[in-house]
């Protein structure tokens, strides 16, 4: 692990993104990987390949970041130390279609069981583009902001900002009806 964590750092841009890409499969249901993965110090360049990466990078890197999340508290934090939150939240904005799915899933799993995280995803304007998300995204798109809507709704001050957002129609068209997936 700690050779693939150098090469999402330090590597090449083929090299980080193919190191982005074997942290995410490695962290995929993998407790013990997913606190290896942090141990060797992996989250930080994952949260700058989702900042400032090619756009292959930004996928595999939140992806990745979406695997360390589940069920895991020290990951949760630790992201969001790393400033993880507001690149996550940009991808969801403005990413690809790709982008969208993995940052929106990261979102999802960071928010879960984390009070902090929920606080911080709603003041990074989080919010918006995951209610935009349930409205015009893909199935998946739908199914992992929905789901990101749901934890940041365990937060009283975050079910207003979903209401305002627009957010109550388009949830409950998406219990109603579902998706074509």
């Amino acid at each position: 692990i700690e050779p693939l964590v150098a090469l999402a750092r330090d590597g090449t841009a083929v090299q980080k993104e193919n190191a982005a890409a074997a942290l995410w499969d490695l962290s995929f249901n993998n407790a013990d990987n997913q606190v290896a993965i942090a141990r060797a110090g992996g989250i930080e360049p994952l949260v700058a390949l989702v900042r400032d990466g090619t756009n292959a990078q930004k996928e595999k890197a939140a992806g990745a970041l979406r695997n360390l999340a589940v069920n895991n508290a020290d990951n949760k934090v630790a992201a969001a130390d790393a400033g993880g939150i507001e690149p996550l939240v940009a991808l969801v904005r403005d990413g690809t279609a790709a982008q969208k799915q993995e940052a929106a899933g990261a979102l999802w799993n960071l928010a879960f069981d984390n009070a902090d995280n929920q606080v911080a995803i709603a003041n990074a304007g989080g919010i918006e583009p995951l209610v935009a998300l349930v409205c015009d995204g893909t199935a998946a798109q739908k199914e992992r902001a929905a789901g990101a809507l749901a934890n940041l709704a365990a937060n009283a001050d975050n079910q207003v900002a979903i209401a305002n957002a627009g957010g109550i129609e388009p949830l409950v068209a998406l219990v109603r009806d579902g998706t074509a997936a």
